[in-house]
């Protein structure tokens, strides 16, 4: 990932993860995919294209996690970067921690989406 500060890191996991999320609603609205298909298929060809990069296949393989949610949900492009932001500051600061334990991406997937509920209610 980024060798340099805090922000570069975070900005990383936060792109990262709005390309799975965008990538994994393109191909169910466009081509009909399902949303599991879609989201494995995005797995896979991130592994390929980012081989070298743990950190970013983890962070693109959650986002299409959060990806797979209804396209409905998503009501502008305000709130697709919320869901990204608060997804790739989650995977950073788990980065370290949850090592072995299966289900974390799909809980940051899950603590994003919901973060964005919050969000709703409050403002």
């Amino acid at each position: 990932m980024f060798k340099s500060n805090l922000s570069h890191y975070i900005l990383g996991y936060s792109l990262s993860f709005l390309l799975g999320c965008l990538l994994c609603n393109f191909l169910f609205i466009y081509f009909d995919i399902s949303m599991v298909l879609s989201s494995s298929l995005i797995g896979l060809v991130g592994s390929f294209v980012f081989f070298k990069n743990k950190e970013i296949q983890a962070a693109i393989y959650c986002g299409s996690f959060a990806g797979m949610t209804d396209p409905h949900l998503f009501y502008s492009w305000e709130e697709l970067i919320i869901i990204s932001i608060t997804g790739g500051m989650i995977l950073f600061y788990l980065r370290k921690r949850l090592i072995g334990l299966g289900g974390k991406l799909g809980a940051v997937a899950f603590s994003s989406l919901f973060a964005l509920l919050l969000y709703r209610e409050i403002f």
